[in-house]
Parts: C-alpha cells; structure tokens; sequence
C-alpha cells in the first residue's frame, strides 16, 4: 500500500503542481504558446504509463519500493528545475515526465500483480485496501498541488520568469 501512495503522491503532485510551471521561452521550444507544454507533458507522461502498465508479461517487478522512491526524486528534481531552471531545453523535462510515467505505471501494475498472485481470503481485502491508497496519493497530491504551483510560480516571477502568469 504504501508504495502506491508514495508514488502517486509523487506523479500526481508533479502533474498537478509542478508541470504546469515547467516552463522555456518560447523562442528556444516547439512550441508557440506557453499553453502548449502543459498538455505534452501529460500526453508524454500517459505514453510512459501505458508502456509500463503493458510490461507485466515482459518485467515482473516485486519490489516495490525502489521505483516509488526514484518517483519521489523525480519530484525533487523536477522542484529544483522549476525553481532554478537548469536544464537546456523542454526535450529534457519531457524525458524525465515520460520516466515518471514509466515508474507510476510500474508500481500500479506491479502493486496489482503482486495481490492478484497471492491466494487465501485476504486477497479481497488487499484488493480494496490498494485502491484506497492511490485514491489518497491522488487526494493528497490536490491538497500539496493548491499551495505548490502557486508558490512556484511567484518563486519564478520574482526571478525575472513570468512565463507561469501568461498561461
């Protein structure tokens, strides 16, 4: 249980909070609007997800807390780049969403194998108790989100990117 917390806690906080201000000029992306990071990165970040998700009969993962704790590294990272900007381009962000992806997706389907392997009548119960726990990852993730993005954004703005305003 506590993995999949962890690590949804992680991803839905980067989706929520933090992508929104990861943010380049516009002269140096693909892209014409400032608008238009936000949606690649949550298309990047499903495309991991759905590889991930498909890799149980390929990688059968068993320990779990590995990758929940690299998600939680992600988040860091991705803090520290919206904060001080040190990575050259958006390929870079999107690398690193696209990895976030790919760690949700395998501690989800890994977390699930994991129960549905298990026999007796505690596997139900298991069942249930695993869904509570990334609908409060997600939950919690909101809650962190409301006060994350807002001070990211006015950490950017007093440092001369005001990117995160023109959304």
């Amino acid at each position: 249980m506590l993995p999949l917390l962890l690590v949804y806690t992680a991803e839905y906080t980067i989706n929520q909070a933090i992508a929104p201000t990861l943010l380049f000029p516009l002269a140096s992306s693909p892209f014409t609007t400032y608008r238009s990071f936000y949606p690649t990165y949550q298309l990047t970040y499903q495309a991991g997800v759905f590889f991930s998700r498909s890799s149980t009969p390929f990688l059968r993962l068993h320990a779990l807390y590995p990758p929940s704790l690299l998600q939680c590294l992600n988040l860091l990272f991705l803090v520290l780049q919206s904060m001080y900007a040190f990575l050259p381009n958006v390929w870079c962000v999107l690398l690193v969403v696209f990895w976030e992806g790919l760690l949700g997706g395998l501690v989800y389907v890994n977390t699930f194998a994991e129960i549905l392997e298990r026999e007796g009548e505690g596997r139900e119960f298991c069942l249930g108790a695993v869904t509570v726990s990334d609908s409060a990852g997600v939950c919690l993730a909101g809650v962190l989100g409301v006060g994350v993005e807002g001070a990211l954004c006015r950490w950017q703005v007093g440092r001369g990117r005001d990117w995160c305003t023109r959304i």
